[in-house]
Parts: structure tokens; C-alpha cells; sequence
């Protein structure tokens, strides 16, 4: 399992990344194949300061991708929150695992890949250019790119996915069709299904 914590807008000390780490590494007891945690701490501009310090997780494992936010006036209790929240969306996601009825996917596991982009900061700060002249926003660019298998599920499956992540969609191998989806949840509150046509 791969740990990478980054800092942003903060100066990331030796001691606030071991302790990201320590309590964020717990969580490989819960499943055998997690390829990836990315943390993010940093410190937000915001009126309320008792929600400035922000700690970010996103855990990349075998098939599922959990993601949890949490702020407050102190780095090491939005940790430790996070830690808190991953742990309870996990064990939530293994009980709903449990009561779905036992399917056989049809296809091995395919690799996609996921990719994390950055409007590149310049001297100037914000994504501004110092020097005049010069554009005044910079583009996003790639700043780490991965490969991880994503595991053939059911749509109902996926769903499941994308109510834990709580985004707006989410890509997936369907284990019916061996095809690439995407399913998305819809104004109303239901699930639409893309499925590509060859």
C-alpha cells in the first residue's frame, strides 16, 4: 500500500506526516488490496476558523474508491476525523456487501487509470503570473497519474460505489457486459446508466 501525503498552503513538518500516516495506515486491516491513500492537508482562507485546518482522504483499493473531508481548528483532529469516517464508510460498504446476493462476474478485472490535475502555481501565487504580460491563469496540468485494476461490478453495485463517494458519477467495469460504464445519480434522485454503443 502506497501513503502519500502532501501539504497545501502549509508547511508539512516531519511529525504532522508521521502522524497522517500512522492513523491512515490503520485502515489496511480492513481490505487486502488498497493500492493508494492520498491525504492532503492544508489550510483554507475562511471566515470561520474553527473549519480552517482540512485533511483529505481519498483510498484508492481493489474495485472501490473512498473518499472523506473533514476541517477544523486543528490539523491532527481533522486526522483524526477523517481516520474516523473512512473507518465507519468502509465497514458501511462491507455490510452492504454482505446482503447483496452472491453473482459470479464474467471477466477478469481490467486497470484503469486515475489522474490528479493541479492549476500550476507561479511566483506570483494563485495561479497568477508575476511579470506583466503574461497570461493571468495557468492551465491544469497532470501532476501524478496512476494505474489501479478496477474490478468488474453490477450496477447495483456501482451505485453502491457512488453513494459512498458521493459525486456526481462513477466509472466502472460492468461485470454483465465486460464493458466500461458509467452511472451517475440523476436530479430526481435515481441512477442513469451510460453504456457505450459499437
Amino acid at each position: 500500500m502506497q501513503l502519500v501525503v502532501t501539504g497545501k498552503n502549509i508547511h508539512l513538518s516531519k511529525a504532522l506526516k508521521d502522524y497522517a500516516e500512522k492513523k491512515l495506515s490503520a485502515i489496511k486491516k480492513y481490505f487486502d488490496h488498497i493500492i493508494e491513500v492520498d491525504v492532503t492537508l492544508s489550510v483554507d482562507e475562511v471566515k470561520d476558523q474553527t473549519r480552517s485546518k482540512v485533511c483529505e482522504v481519498t483510498v484508492w483499493a481493489n474495485g472501490i474508491v473512498l473518499r472523506a473531508k473533514k476541517a477544523s481548528e486543528d490539523l491532527y483532529a481533522s486526522i483524526d476525523m477523517v481516520a474516523d469516517k473512512i473507518e465507519r464508510q468502509v465497514k458501511k460498504y462491507k455490510d452492504k456487501q454482505r446482503d447483496l446476493p452472491r453473482r459470479q462476474p464474467n471477466k477478469e478485472a481490467r486497470l484503469a487509470t486515475h489522474t490528479v490535475l493541479e492549476i500550476a502555481k507561479t511566483k506570483g501565487g494563485k495561479g497568477k503570473e508575476a511579470t506583466a504580460g503574461a497570461p493571468a491563469e495557468q492551465a491544469p496540468r497532470i501532476v501524478r497519474s496512476g494505474t489501479f485494476p478496477m474490478k468488474p461490478m453490477f450496477a447495483d453495485e456501482a451505485a453502491q460505489q457512488l453513494e459512498l463517494l458521493k459525486q456526481g458519477f462513477f466509472v466502472f467495469s460492468n461485470a454483465e457486459t465486460n464493458q466500461i460504464n458509467v452511472i451517475y445519480k440523476r436530479s430526481d434522485g435515481n441512477f442513469g446508466l451510460i453504456e457505450p454503443e459499437y
